[in-house]
């Protein structure tokens, strides 16, 4: 393996601008980005031009290039076949969460990386965002023991209803493309498997009802050990900042102990101009940027070393099944039992 990994970059949109463009740019000493792919020409022509890559709209010609690993940040929809298609050309991929759209295509993935012998990571961030890892250190050492957790990821999206985020055929909806990080957060401090979750949803804002979806959804999720996982994730909340504020509550009862933390990433202060702003401590509203450098700087060295990484595919997987049974949960009115192999 080569000391400076090659790295190609399909989707030069949002994510790509405020989380992986930083980090790759802070890791040019060990990986080079040698080409960069999106269907806007403008797009990855600026992308290009930063990164001091070749700019691409054709997969093909994408795929055709010298390459050791591909990340794939493009909307859900895609991930599949975007995945399925980088891995048959040989090269690793690391792909943005959700995995996919759905469980039967994250299986479809999975079992492509394993039959290529190539590997395959999902950039489940929030397990690289050092507040959430130093309070999963304490209920280590003070042996907290965790029998119930909220966790609270609420923003008011700020796109219109036309936007692809809003069609549940190509995010999943607010309970998918948010609740993933909500699900595998829980299932990542419990350290149990879930067996049943029940689920409410409610269609607030006028984008919602439009699109047929849900914008606020509450999982009661119950994990083995008699643990309850309560998640709530919102499109909704009506707050007026670019991007919308992006707000986490999280409330951890255990048998020794209480951990509660909730904060904020916008200072409680108010600017007013033309508008009133409230400025971010971070632009990536949910995830300070320095967690995607460590997301990144760990996938490579499983690359370069062969190991496993912290945040596995399967682990993905199993975040995307409960939200998608906390959708048909929905549906129904009841709860769904889950069984995760």
């Amino acid at each position: 393996m080569p000391e400076r990994l090659k790295v190609g970059v399909i989707g030069c949109g949002n994510i790509f601008n405020l989380a992986h463009k930083p980090a790759l740019k802070a890791m040019r000493k060990t990986v080079k980005v040698v080409a960069v792919m999106d269907i806007d020409e403008e797009a990855a022509k600026k992308a290009g031009k930063e990164l001091n890559a070749k700019a691409l709209t054709n997969l093909d010609e994408f795929l055709e290039q010298d390459m050791d690993v591909v990340e794939i940040l493009t909307p859900t929809y895609t991930h599949a076949d975007l995945t399925i298609k980088a891995l048959k050309a040989g090269k690793h991929v690391i792909v943005e969460k959700p995995i996919a759209l759905t469980v039967e295509e994250a299986e479809k993935m999975i079992k492509e990386a394993e039959q290529q012998g190539l590997k395959l990571f999902v950039g489940h961030v929030r397990r690289f965002d050092k507040r959430w890892r130093q309070i999963k250190d304490v209920i280590k050492s003070r042996n907290i023991l965790p029998m119930q957790i909220r966790k609270t990821e609420v923003q008011h999206l700020p796109f219109p209803a036309d936007y692809w985020y809003w069609d549940e055929s190509k995010s999943g909806g607010v309970v998918i493309d948010l609740g993933v990080h909500v699900t595998d957060f829980l299932r990542w401090f419990f350290e149990s498997e879930p067996i049943e979750v029940f689920a409410i949803g409610k269609a607030i804002r006028g984008e919602a009802r439009v699109n047929k979806t849900y914008d606020h959804v509450v999982m009661f999720i119950k994990f083995e050990g008699d643990k309850t996982g309560i998640a709530e994730v919102s499109w909704s909340y009506p707050l007026p900042a670019k991007y919308g504020v992006f707000y986490h509550h999280l409330d951890i009862i255990g048998k020794n102990g209480r951990i509660r933390y909730t904060p904020l990433d916008t200072p409680v202060v108010g600017v007013v101009k033309s508008t009133f702003e409230m400025p971010r401590f971070s632009p990536m509203l949910s995830t300070f940027p320095e967690a995607f450098e460590a997301e990144l700087r760990h996938f490579f060295e499983c690359i370069r070393s062969d190991c496993e990484p912290v945040v596995t595919a399967k682990d993905a997987l199993i975040a995307l099944y409960i939200a998608e049974k906390a959708r048909e949960s929905i549906r129904k009115g009841e709860p769904v039992k889950l069984e995760v192999m």
